[in-house]
């Protein structure tokens, strides 16, 4: 008696199991799973981007002030190298490194003025640049 009793109740408890499973492995109505998706993606990327403040601005301007730098450092350098490259070619020690030198500087600067006109620079000076100093004419003061 007791096995008919327990296996009657197995049995439906078993078919509501496997009816629920059914139901959730795609035999019932699916709910729009992406859509949802694609709610609390944008709910996350707002509240990240509210987050973002002084941190994020200041590493950007961190990382811009040594891209500068390095793209000083860099043209002096190759300007160094090539001329020291030359001097051992054509024998004459330091005077082809030293002439190219300032040419070197030279490119470092123009590709820091092309740097201070880029996409990056408008993000992190907000669209401002450095303001230039206003000079009082004294020409026509007699």
């Amino acid at each position: 008696m007791l096995p008919a009793i327990l296996g009657g109740g197995f049995r439906r408890r078993s078919f509501h199991v496997s009816s629920t499973i059914m139901s959730d492995t795609g035999q019932g109505p699916k709910p729009d799973r992406l859509k949802d998706f694609e709610e609390r993606l944008g709910k996350s990327l707002e509240s990240q981007r509210s987050k973002a403040g002084p941190d994020t601005q200041e590493s950007a301007a961190a990382g811009l002030a040594f891209k500068a730098v390095t793209e000083l450092l860099v043209g002096i350098v190759v300007g160094m190298g090539l001329g020291w490259m030359a001097d051992k070619y054509f024998g004459t020690a330091p005077w082809i490194m030293l002439a190219l030198m300032p040419l070197g500087f030279a490119a470092g600067v123009v590709n820091v003025m092309r740097l201070s006109k880029s996409k990056q620079a408008e993000d992190v000076l907000g669209g401002k640049g450095p303001v230039a100093p206003s000079v009082k004419d004294d020409d026509d003061e007699d």
